[in-house]
């Protein structure tokens, strides 16, 4: 029948049936599908899920965005809606790091290098031009509620309000990221390598990348079920909105000074053993056991948690007031985004809804490696696709030519 053309078809072109998602052989026949349609929706699942295994951090600060959304009081998700012109904290969590790709010298602004181990708070004398973390983080407070607080240089570039929110949602999921607060030493821990699950990575990528990434490999069903709500933490949320109330932009240092400690006390310091885990390297690799990396995951999905409840809290105290009506769209940093800020009106009307409730699958690597990437898997994926179309535009009139010449020879079907 039909499905039989189909699958010979795609035999000749080379697929492997036994490695498409869904499809189940039996013994060395192609499986029978429902015609044409059906072979093709399975292809294009299995080349989507090829293209989404190559994730980073963007999974983590889409957590953090998640909680954000829920923890927003309805006024702020209004606002973030309008700035963002239909987005919100989820859509544009990674866009600062979109930003480092063509202005490399605003890594700086994700980092809080320290001279050495921060274990009573974090050492935030080392800021040349005032672009590091806690600083970069009040310059944009500060610009959002018209106050001075810390200049930074931008070199002519004016970033617009939804910039400076974007830069907000970002940073405080950074403050939270334990190694934005390493060794000026190890670079970050970037220079420290660890074995991890028999392949080598750095102790900064165990932290930025792996434990997510290792969590949503192991445990999917627990990373899509809805774990990234502030009533998680909602006890931490009470307590931090009330700090900021009485404190404001000082809770920026404070927050910073739980990540130093805690990168100093659990994480140059293996917490399971107390010692330096400079002691315990094997030919200059740290190897990183089951039970470590298991504490070490606890403690950085509490952290996106908690960073998602703060982030909130920041956002909410901007954005509720009369005056954030006055702030505006669009951006000052063109050619990042898939959609790009300035293309659409900021008149268009705001969408309601709080995608903190729904699974955000868009995955992707930052920068030109990530580009050279998805082209070269997007331009693979157009030519099979073209090559099935092609092959199966002729389908149906090959298999009525064989049944007229099997009708001719009185052998009917």
């Amino acid at each position: 029948g039909g499905s039989s053309c189909v699958a010979s078809r795609a035999e000749r072109l080379g697929l492997a049936w036994e490695k498409l998602p869904g499809v189940q052989v039996d013994g060395a026949r192609p499986p029978a599908l429902l015609g044409s349609a059906g072979l093709l929706a399975r292809i294009l699942v299995f080349l989507v899920q090829v293209n989404l295994a190559f994730a980073w951090d963007k999974d983590g600060h889409e957590a953090i965005g998640m909680t954000t959304m829920s923890a927003l009081q309805a006024g702020p998700v209004a606002q973030v809606k309008r700035l963002m012109h239909g987005r919100d904290a989820v859509d544009v969590a990674s866009w600062a790091h979109k930003v480092n790709a063509k202005y490399p010298w605003t890594v700086e602004l994700h980092l809080q290098r320290q001279p050495a181990l921060p274990c009573k708070g974090a050492d935030l004398s080392h800021c040349p031009g005032n672009r590091c973390l806690v600083k970069s983080l009040k310059h944009f407070y500060g610009k959002l509620v018209h106050k001075d607080l810390v200049e930074i240089d931008w070199e002519g570039l004016k970033l617009t309000d939804a910039d400076l929110v974007k830069y907000l949602i970002n940073l405080v999921g950074d403050l939270h990221q334990p190694m934005h607060f390493g060794l000026e030493e190890d670079d970050m821990g970037r220079n420290f390598q660890v074995m991890f699950r028999g392949k080598k990575v750095s102790l900064y990528d165990i932290w930025d990348r792996e434990i997510s990434q290792t969590t949503i490999h192991d445990s999917p069903g627990f990373w899509w079920s809805g774990w990234t709500h502030v009533q998680r933490t909602h006890v931490e949320f009470a307590q931090d909105s009330a700090r900021w109330d009485e404190s404001g932009v000082e809770m920026f240092e404070k927050w910073a000074n739980e990540s130093a400690r805690f990168v100093c006390e659990s994480v140059y310091r293996n917490p399971l053993t107390g010692r330096r885990i400079t002691e315990e390297l094997k030919n200059g690799v740290f190897h990183l056991s089951e039970d470590l990396f298991q504490q070490w995951k606890r403690e950085m999905l509490s952290k996106m948690l908690v960073a998602g409840a703060r982030t909130a809290i920041v956002l909410n105290s901007i954005l509720k007031h009369r005056e954030a009506g006055e702030l505006h769209g669009g951006t000052a940093v063109s050619g990042i985004e898939e959609v790009d800020d300035n293309s659409e009106s900021e008149s268009k009307p705001v969408k309601t809804g709080r995608k903190a409730d729904l699974m955000h699958g868009n995955h992707q690597v930052s920068g030109l490696p990530a580009f050279a990437w998805n082209l070269g898997i997007v331009a693979s994926e157009l030519v099979v696709f073209l090559l099935l179309m092609r092959s199966w535009q002729g389908t149906g009139s090959v298999c009525r030519a064989d049944r007229d010449k099997l009708r001719e020879s009185g052998k009917g079907i």
